[in-house]
Parts: C-alpha cells; structure tokens; sequence
C-alpha cells in the first residue's frame, strides 16, 4: 500500500495512522502499539474495509483471524493475557478463517455445546461466548459485520465473593516477593484492576492534589476513571518515585506486565489462600468500603462500575451497615408514639 493512501506517525510512544477514504471522510487513529508494523498492519486492514465497503458494498470477505487481531491491537495489553490468549487459539480450530459473515447462532451453539461437552462449568463456556461476543463487536464497530447474531450464556450460580480478612492479608504480605508488595498494597487502597496498576504511568499521577486517573482506553467500560488517593496509596506512590521515567510501578527497571505470575501464586499457596486471586483484592477493597459505610452509589464512582448491579453484589457483606439504615425507621416511629402521649 503506497504512502500516499496511508500514512503512520508517532504522537510519543504510540503510532497513529491516517488515510482518506474512497469517500473523502478523512481517518485519524491511535493504533495503540509502539511497533511501528503493527500499526501499519492495522491501518491497511482498516483502509482495506473501507475501500471494499464503499467501492463495493461488500463486507462477506473478512474472517474471524482478522476480527481477532483487530480487536488484540484496539488495547496491546490483551496479548499479554495468557489466559485469554489461549481462549482464541482454541476458538481458532472452529472460527479460524471462517468468514464473518457466517458466523451465525448455530454454529455458535455448536461451539457451545463442544465445549460443555468437555465436562467444564457454565462459567467457563460463558467465558468462550463473551470472547466470541466482544471480538464480534469490534468487528461490527469497524464496518466488518453488519449485525451481530444472538449469543445466548448459560446460567450460572452466584459466585461466592471472596475477599480478605486482616488476617489473611498480612499472611499474604509476608510471603510476597519484595516488588509485588506495593502492587498488591496498592491495589488493595484504590480497588484498581491489576491492568490498570501495571500500566499505571507518571503522566497519569498527581502526587500534589493526591489523584491518579485511567484513560477511557485503559478501562474495562472505556471510560475514563478518576481515583482518589488515600494516605496509604499516596504513600506507596511515593516510594516508587525515582525507579523508572514512565511507568510507576516496576521490577529491575522494567515494567512488571503480569502481577498475578508464579511470584503471585507461590505467594497465595503458601499464606494458605486457597483459590484466591488477582482479582479479589478488588473485591476485598470494596467489601471494606461497605463494612465502613461508603453508600453504593459513591462505591460505584470509586470503582468506575457503569452498572449499578455489579456494586449491590457487595451490599449484603455488612449487616452493621444495613442494620444503622433499620434503625431509621425504629427511631421515626418511636418519636411518632411520643409525640401522640
């Protein structure tokens, strides 16, 4: 593809990519990568999808490979995931360079049913149709798909909240390695997701008016989060000053990409944590948040929950905090008989 039709350019460390389409609307975009050819790749991809769409209407040609790596290079950070990578490796032996367009209800079920075939939880096939689902949408987002078919989950129980006890918090801080403790410290004083910890950047940390903020391309509801620090996380941000230029938080001068690796999991096997995860730290800070009194609402700010039923999970763990709320009505009525005698 000639420079004339696509051009890549540099704003920091991230390239952006520009063309104008076959119908002069003029494109500009973050590739969101540092690699140069990764940029490239996505803007010629792109431009393709434009040409053949408006030149020729058609849009039956793109396959689900390609949906797949239009959607790992919106966010770089998802090729880090080894989880989710394996996730699309496996959907690749069904999906692969099946086309978009062919991809329907039915050959979804049949998805559905080979993998709870395999004897795993609902949660787990409900996690392969959310991947089906999300990279599906990015495709239709950038005018690979016209519609999005229906994609039916399983049910499933409602999963206990794991969180942690003083206790066992400070068993797990004991057997941390060093360069995980202020991660794990961290994450347990703003509720952050372990995404957002490790590429937390300086540019985005205001030490004089105790903020920090994620960039609604960094966050789960894309949207942009501002966090307020406490005394703790301010301290912890702090000590960090002076290790690295740009990212916050590192190991060896480098950035730590997985906090939830071996060191993580060792580190949980021996405090005797059992199936605690990355994860639940997010949920144990905001446990405490309810067990202290924060209202769901303000909880919901904090945490940059879009959806109020994703914070009332949390609400039945204080019976002191609904119990101060019972009380209400017991006083209004006492006050009431009083004021009658």
């Amino acid at each position: 593809m000639s420079k004339q039709i696509v051009s890549t350019y540099k704003r920091g460390e991230i390239w952006w990519y520009s063309f104008t389409t076959p119908n002069k609307q003029r494109i500009r975009k973050s590739a969101k990568t540092t690699n140069q050819q990764e940029a490239k790749e996505l803007a010629a991809l792109e431009y393709n999808s434009y040409w053949r769409n408006e030149k020729l209407g058609d849009v039956s040609f793109h396959t689900w490979q390609e949906a797949v790596l239009l959607w790992l290079n919106e966010k770089p950070e998802r090729k880090e995931n080894r989880n989710m990578l394996y996730g699309l490796r496996w959907l690749d032996q069904y999906l692969g360079k099946t086309k978009l367009i062919d991809i329907n209800k039915y050959l979804i079920d049949e998805i559905k049913k080979t993998k709870q075939i395999s004897g795993v939880k609902n949660r787990t096939v409900n996690a392969v149709l959310q991947q089906i689902r999300v990279v599906l949408k990015c495709a239709y987002e950038h005018g690979l798909l016209d519609k999005i078919p229906p994609i039916k989950l399983l049910k499933e129980p409602t999963r206990r909240i794991r969180w942690l006890t003083e206790y066992e918090e400070k068993r797990l801080m004991v057997e941390l390695p060093e360069h995980l403790k202020p991660i794990v410290n961290f994450a347990l004083n703003t509720g952050l997701r372990m995404s957002n910890i490790t590429n937390l950047k300086w540019s985005q940390v205001d030490i004089n008016r105790r903020q920090a903020w994620i960039h609604a391309d960094e966050s789960k509801t894309n949207q942009a989060i501002g966090i307020p620090l406490n005394q703790a996380a301010l301290t912890i941000i702090r000590e960090q000053q002076g290790h690295h230029r740009e990212y916050v938080f590192t190991y060896q001068g480098n950035r730590i990409k997985n906090a939830g690796a071996k060191g993580w999991r060792k580190a949980v096997y021996r405090a005797g944590l059992g199936d605690f995860h990355f994860h639940d730290l997010r949920h144990t800070w905001a446990t405490r948040h309810i067990m202290a009194g924060t209202p769901l609402y303000v909880l919901q700010e904090l945490g940059g929950w879009s959806k109020a039923d994703t914070v009332r999970k949390y609400a039945h763990l204080s019976t002191q905090f609904l119990q101060q709320h019972a009380e209400r009505i017991v006083t209004s009525g006492t006050d009431l008989t009083q004021n009658k005698s």
